[in-house]
């Protein structure tokens, strides 16, 4: 893309060490701008992402912006986050870490260096004013240095990339993929929420968007991380068991879900684990997702709700309950495993249970187990009087799967165990009930969790 050299924009780089934190203003105070601020507008895709103050100023004359408010917009418009986006105030250097980029040294002078993946591919410089949308003291960078930064990584034009300083509104617009393909925050809101309200199965209550917090936008482009936390949300308000001994209806405590118990406290990286964004291109949780992708998360995301979804050939895909792990995390709590081992126990175990598929065949249901030797996994499968696989306490390697089992259907049902013998054969145990021999794999019974299913009681 070619530009006038005098008709470039800048924008505001902060002054503080980290850019997580590279657009946030340092704590000096100031009574007010040097120079005369007008409102702008970021559009991103095309939608509007941000509006922010911009002013005229320099030596030559240029148009500058303060980045404290466009970190997410560069964030975004890269799929990176804030790790490897970093600003250091004291070097005046900004540093990117974009995978499968090479850089392409653009020009090199005086100035702050920007980098990336660890080579300086240009310098540019650096002003410092008061932003009256915080009133504090901004470091600012001219954003044509950023447009040839995003050029190169994302190979834009002058028809995707361009600055529009002369509209009574200056607009800073850019086009990474087609504006009709971003799903939006509502419309993905919508969809989920059509999934969550049409489950009963262990969920005690209905709770709105609202209600858990959650106000998406109508033009800003979900994300992966929007997405999860939002799961997360509802979850924590609608799943839960009661836990009851065994045969004993007289100590019976309602355990809610909570993040805090699962394979990972992070919600992006635990909706990942459970397989939410299989089929699409989601890198990170500040990946957008596409109109088509949404589907596909969609179609995860009853997977996972359900517990199961059907495949061709009369095969069925299973998925972990999706349950509060209260009882588990008590591993974490009495001191027996560290939160780390937790965390890898339940990943094991989510992932390896995901690959699971049955299949009803006559008076049998066929049980194709996922190999899981290189975790040191193991599988039992239980139907009522005959057991397969590992049993707890006895040495040896145990049944790592990789094969199909044929389990009879003539008892009350079957129970699917996976354990990790990395730590001490702690896993997930997994009950399903059967009615004149056919499973019904749509209500799953977490029994190591202690929910048990009633013809057990």
């Amino acid at each position: 893309m070619k530009l006038k050299k005098l008709s470039y924009t800048l924008f505001a780089l902060s002054s503080t060490v980290s850019l997580t934190m590279m657009l946030e203003p340092s704590s000096a105070m100031a009574a007010s701008s040097l120079h005369k601020m007008q409102k702008s507008e970021i559009v991103l895709n095309g939608k509007v992402f941000s509006n922010q103050y911009k002013f005229v100023g320099g030596s030559p004359t240029t148009t500058y912006m303060p980045v404290y408010y466009v970190q997410h917009l560069i964030n975004s418009a890269l799929e990176i986050t804030s790790t490897n986006d970093v600003w250091n105030g004291t070097t005046h250097t900004w540093s990117l870490t974009v995978t499968d980029k090479t850089p392409k040294i653009i020009s090199k002078g005086n100035g702050a260096a920007i980098t990336l993946n660890g080579t300086t591919i240009e310098n540019a410089p650096i002003i410092t004013d008061v932003d009256p949308s915080s009133g504090k003291e901004t470091t600012f960078m001219p954003i044509w240095y950023v447009q040839q930064l995003l050029n190169q990584l994302l190979n834009l034009s002058s028809g995707t990339d361009k600055w529009n300083g002369g509209a009574a509104t200056p607009t800073w617009t850019i086009t990474t993929k087609a504006t009709d393909n971003t799903e939006s925050q509502s419309d993905m809101a919508t969809q989920m929420w059509s999934v969550l309200n049409a489950s009963s199965w262990d969920v005690n209550s209905h709770p709105s968007p609202s209600a858990v917090g959650v106000t998406p936008s109508s033009t800003d482009p979900v994300t992966a991380g929007d997405i999860a936390t939002w799961l997360a949300d509802w979850a924590a308000q609608a799943k839960g068991y009661n836990d009851h001994p065994y045969n004993d209806d007289s100590d019976v405590s309602y355990q809610p879900w909570s993040l805090k118990y699962e394979a990972s406290q992070d919600a992006y990286t635990w909706a990942k684990i459970n397989g939410l964004y299989q089929g699409t291109s989601v890198t990170n949780a500040n990946s957008s997702i596409t109109t088509s992708e949404s589907a596909a998360v969609i179609s995860n995301l009853k997977w996972w709700i359900n517990g199961y979804k059907n495949l061709s050939g009369g095969w069925t895909q299973l998925h972990l309950p999706f349950y509060s792990n209260y009882e588990n995390w008590q591993n974490v709590a009495s001191g027996a495993f560290s939160q780390s081992q937790y965390d890898e126990n339940m990943t094991d175990t989510t992932t390896y249970y995901d690959e699971l598929e049955v299949k009803q065949s006559g008076s049998n249901v066929l049980v194709k187990l996922p190999n899981a030797q290189k975790s040191n996994v193991v599988w039992q499968v239980v139907d009522g009087t005959y057991t397969w696989g590992y049993s707890h306490g006895t040495s040896g390697a145990g049944f790592y799967g990789g094969d199909t089992l044929t389990v009879p259907t003539n008892g009350p049902g079957i129970g699917i165990r996976i354990a990790s013998l990395n730590f001490d054969a702690q896993g997930a145990v997994i009950d399903y009930v059967g009615q004149e021999q056919n499973i019904d794999f749509s209500k799953p019974f977490s029994v190591e969790n202690g929910q048990y299913p009633k013809s057990r009681e």
